[in-house]
């Protein structure tokens, strides 16, 4: 009896209570991030240059619409650079047949693989920056469409807080069930597991995040940190150039993007599981413990729940002296609290996302599958074998960004 007695205790910590408690974290770290409005403050002096740099492989027409969202951006100095990274479909001609309308647009083919120790999209980017001219530059990824005013709107924001980069967390967008379901949770579960929120905690020099969807960043700054030279091996090379950025005295923040650009990460099951492990595994540097953390979180904080509700009912049909005979009530009120408080919350983030809040009510499909993302990270970091855009890498990330060569 007092061994159930103290697992029911234990039962309501890692339940209920611990959702009330990530709740307010969750509410906290939003707070935080909501940097970008609408109108926004005028810029004094004349807008400094941007250049739009978008690496792509194999995108076919998805990357029409990327590209044309770059080029149509109200902000006045812009120069948009597409590289096409080793294309075998369509998307090197749509490239070229929007540049030869739109003066802004200029395009890089790249036809050779990545030298051994590079990624194939830090490749891409580094070769594209070399012929870069904005005081900014903005790396957008081929998925990404842009609200005409996003640029407007970031560059009001980095000049007037004078930030060195700001990287933006888009709408996700859903075009069928499993995306709706998978994507915004996979998400959340990133943006906990690193801490996003923090990045904007000038105090936090350990902890830094951006995403490469919208990166935003001052040139001078990027050169400082060697740009993608010192991040070549990296598959989440957005979330190192934030650390790198931090303890040298510099200014990254996140903010929440949804009304100012959106993207489709993946369009099949498959795709979410490999897309999802990989940056699971990569954000770590091939280290297991935060995601071991995330799947132990999912056994002891959300299946619990489940655990919990059938223990209720044999403890009731099957009561005994705990607390005078009402344990099976006291289970039962644990578990239907830490149901309704999880659910509550993840329906939240599913709004926030962009998504309908009504997924959460398929968590006990959504929950399981994500385990399986988090349990395929896992054989990831033991593996270290990486599959991304049809290359295999075999190499592993170094355990500490060596210094870049000078700027060529």
């Amino acid at each position: 009896m007092y061994l159930e007695f103290f697992l029911l205790l234990n039962y309501w910590c890692l339940g209920a209570i611990s959702w009330v408690l990530f709740g307010l974290a969750m509410y906290a770290g939003r707070r935080r991030m909501l940097l970008m409005y609408r109108p926004p403050h005028p810029i004094i002096g004349p807008p400094p240059t941007v250049t739009i740099l978008i690496p792509a492989k194999d995108e076919g027409e998805r990357i029409r619409a990327c590209l044309l969202s770059a080029i149509e951006q109200d902000y006045p100095n812009v120069q948009v650079i597409a590289i096409d990274d080793r294309s075998t479909d369509q998307t090197g001609t749509v490239m070229d047949e929007l540049a030869a309308s739109h003066p802004r647009l200029k395009v890089i083919h790249n036809t050779q693989a990545p030298p051994p120790g590079w990624t194939g999209k830090n490749n891409a980017l580094w070769t594209g920056q070399k012929q870069a001219e904005g005081e900014w530059l903005l790396f957008v990824d081929s998925d990404m469409i842009m609200e005409k005013d996003a640029l407007s709107v970031a560059m009001s924001v980095v000049l007037r807080k004078k930030f060195d980069l700001l990287s933006l967390l888009p709408r996700l967008e859903s075009h069928s069930f499993w995306e709706s379901l998978l994507v915004p949770l996979a998400g959340s579960t990133a943006s906990t597991m690193y801490l996003i929120a923090l990045t904007n905690n000038a105090q936090r020099t350990n902890t830094a995040f951006a995403n490469g969807q919208f990166l935003l960043i001052n040139r001078t700054s990027y050169d400082a940190i060697g740009g993608h030279e010192t991040v070549r091996d990296r598959f989440c090379e957005d979330i190192e150039i934030a650390r790198l950025m931090k303890p040298r005295g510099m200014r990254p923040r996140v903010s929440w993007g949804n009304d100012f650009c959106s993207v489709r990460m993946y369009s099949s099951l498959g795709a979410i599981f490999r897309g999802w492990s990989r940056i699971y595994y990569s954000a770590t540097v091939g280290k297991p413990w935060r995601p071991l953390a995330a799947l132990m979180f999912l056994i002891f904080s959300c299946f619990s729940a489940y655990a919990a509700l059938i223990w209720a009912v044999y403890r009731i049909t099957h009561p005994t002296r705990l607390l005078w005979g009402w344990g099976g009530i006291a289970w039962l009120d644990a578990a239907l609290t830490h149901l309704v408080v999880m659910t509550f919350l993840i329906g939240i983030m599913y709004r926030w996302s962009g998504n309908r809040w009504r997924n959460a009510l398929f968590f006990p499909i959504a929950g399981p599958m994500l385990a399986a993302i988090l349990l395929k990270a896992l054989s990831m970091c033991i593996t270290k074998k990486v599959e991304w855009r049809g290359t295999a890498y075999t190499h592993t990330m170094a355990e500490t960004l060596t210094a870049a060569s000078p700027k060529s």
